[in-house]
């Protein structure tokens, strides 16, 4: 029996034949993409990258102003306009009127802005505002202030009063007071009045001064009138002559009739009246004066008028002769006030 041999293995014939790719054959899926390729088929990359900087671009300038807005404006102490409110007198917003007016179709109730023409209403005709103006200036050329400027919104106030109480309130002929200084006029001469005649005198500014309250009814118009420790004096019809005083407004049951020597006194304190019929109505129901009268007239302390001159020389660094008018604007803050210029026209 032969010998059992042993039998070597050929490595070819054990190794696996290699596999021939199938040009028929179906990939499994796409090759590999390049960066840019994947992330950028719609400018995805680009996009995402502008837009963040952008944001960040915002909020840092939103930042920046902020910050700058903050600080600048907590060293801010320059003077603030004068904000009073049209001729101490207005329920309304914005009413004009001459020192203390009062407002359009029930103003005292909706809080809406009078118009010159609302003023206007208590004279017989409109049309002769110029007339009234002009008949006030050649009134005041008998103390040498012919020349001083006359509100529109003023001028109705003294023409619904009796000539001897207009000329009383406008102090003509009255004895000349001493005031802190002569005032210079506004054609540059000195004056003695109270005051100072002229430009800087009481009576030039309550010609000039527009007060303009904002009011809910005619109890708080009485009550911010308070405050500023007025009084009044109501003129009643038909004369307009002789008048109701208020030396109290906290107080309306103490009033009486005005006696010559009250008059006299109040010559010299700045004054501002309202003449609109819903204003006047409402502060008259107020105070508890049952004629129908015309206008009222608001007094104030001196103290007061040399607070609004400050005002207006600063509000536009003009001198009084200078300027045509200047409204004032009261602005209310439970029970007390401030007083800021509204406006102001300077002479032509």
């Amino acid at each position: 029996m032969p010998a059992p041999t042993d039998i070597q293995a050929d490595p070819k014939a054990s190794a696996k034949p290699e596999k021939v790719a199938d040009p028929l054959e179906v990939p499994e899926g796409p090759p590999e993409e390049e960066f840019w390729d994947r992330y950028n088929k719609r400018l995805e990359f680009p996009l995402a990258t502008v837009t963040a900087v952008l944001g960040h671009l915002l909020v840092a300038a939103f930042l920046v102003f902020f910050f700058l807005g903050y600080f600048s404006g907590k060293d801010n102490r320059s003077s603030v306009p004068l904000s009073l409110v049209p001729d101490l007198g207005g329920a309304d917003e914005d009413g004009t009127g001459s020192a203390g007016s009062g407002g359009v179709e029930d103003p005292l109730k909706e809080g809406k802005a009078s118009s010159l023409e609302e003023q206007l209403k208590v004279l017989p005709d409109p049309t002769k505002l110029p007339e009234i103006k002009q008949d006030l200036k050649d009134t005041l050329k008998y103390d040498n202030e012919g020349n001083i400027p006359v509100s529109d919104f003023n001028a109705p106030a003294y023409a619904a009063i009796d000539k001897t109480l207009r000329d009383k309130l406008l102090g003509i002929g009255a004895k000349k007071g001493a005031g802190p200084g002569d005032g210079s006029g506004n054609d540059g001469t000195k004056g003695t009045g109270p005051g100072g005649n002229g430009a800087n005198s009481t009576r030039a500014r309550s010609l000039r001064w527009v007060m303009r309250f904002r009011t809910s009814s005619g109890d708080d118009y009485v009550a911010q009138l308070a405050a500023m420790s007025a009084v009044v004096l109501v003129p009643l019809p038909p004369e307009n002559r002789d008048c109701l005083y208020f030396p109290n407004l906290k107080k309306p049951s103490d009033h009486r009739m005005a006696s010559e020597e009250d008059k006299n006194r109040l010559v010299g304190q700045i004054k501002f009246s309202d003449t609109r019929p819903d204003s006047v109505r409402g502060v008259c129901e107020a105070l508890g004066v049952k004629e129908n009268a015309r206008s009222f007239w608001a007094f104030f302390p001196k103290g007061l008028e040399d607070e609004l001159s400050k005002k207006e020389i600063g509000y536009r660094n003009r001198r009084p002769e200078q300027i045509e008018e200047t409204i004032f604007r009261v602005v209310s803050r439970g029970g007390s006030y401030d007083i800021v210029v509204d406006d102001q026209t300077a002479k032509k």
